[in-house]
């Protein structure tokens, strides 16, 4: 759901193994970041005041000593899947991106997209609620789920594409360009209004996939930096990304060299 392709487009994403690898490794990051939400977070916090602990800034050297190893190797085993988790979120937003660029419904792909951003917002809610407040919610505005933040990337590219010049002249081509770089502003404060998960972050990266199509380079440089200045670890989903975008040039190498 969160990429869809046309049947007759000749893309590896659609078809070939390097583009479902990178489908399945997404799905395999967000799933090890979900447990550790899920499972390995319930308990840590049957010790609340562990917790607190070693989630403080605060918190001195003897104090952390003093809480017992079975609980700091849990709570490092929490830090690590959280990490590993960070990865997902980048290669959903190039999903996103050729899933956009390759589809041949884009109403169907966002209706799609839209039911899923309803559906995920509950379980979402009652997850990072418990997890930020100690308590489950079934309404927690302080923060909305991924998959909306996708979904208003997803209805930012549609409009982008709409303002594409019919014909290619050096004074349209850079009238477009202001004009999807305003959409991307526009829709990057939307997602800060709504509080979604990575806050503009998502827009402006898909953003970026999607104004610099042409250079698979500059995609793959710009979505670094962006998400650099979220999680260092986030930078490890470009290693897989990277692969895939370049693996005509990767081919082509390889060919001379045989």
């Amino acid at each position: 759901m969160l990429n869809q392709t046309s049947s007759t487009n000749n893309s590896d994403m659609q078809s070939g193994l390097p583009g479902n690898m990178l489908k399945i490794f997404a799905a395999m990051t967000m799933l090890l970041d979900h447990a550790a939400l899920t499972v390995v977070y319930v308990l840590l916090e049957k010790h609340p005041d562990y917790w607190k602990l070693v989630t403080s800034t605060e918190s001195t050297t003897e104090q952390l000593n003093a809480i017992p190893a079975d609980y700091m190797n849990l709570f490092t085993i929490y830090t690590i899947l959280r990490l590993v988790g960070r990865i997902a979120f980048p290669i959903f937003c190039f999903l996103i991106y050729e899933g956009f660029v390759h589809t041949s419904d884009v109403k169907r792909y966002l209706t799609r997209l839209g039911i899923l951003a309803l559906v995920s917002e509950l379980p979402f809610n009652l997850i990072v609620s418990r997890v930020n407040t100690g308590k489950s919610a079934l309404f927690y505005p302080q923060l909305q789920n991924t998959v909306l933040a996708l979904f208003l990337a997803l209805l930012m590219l549609t409009v982008m594409k709409r303002m594409e010049a019919a014909e290619i002249t050096p004074k349209a081509t850079i009238k477009q360009f202001i004009g999807q770089l305003v959409c991307l502003l526009v829709f990057a404060v939307v997602a800060i209004l709504c509080r979604v998960d990575y806050s503009y972050l998502g827009i402006l990266a898909i953003g970026a996939f999607y104004l610099f199509r042409n250079s698979k380079k500059l995609q793959i440089i710009c979505g670094a930096v962006l998400f650099l200045s979220s999680n260092i670890a986030a930078l490890f989903a470009f290693i897989p990304t990277a692969q895939f975008l370049l693996k005509d040039i990767i081919d082509s190498a390889r060919r001379r060299a045989d």
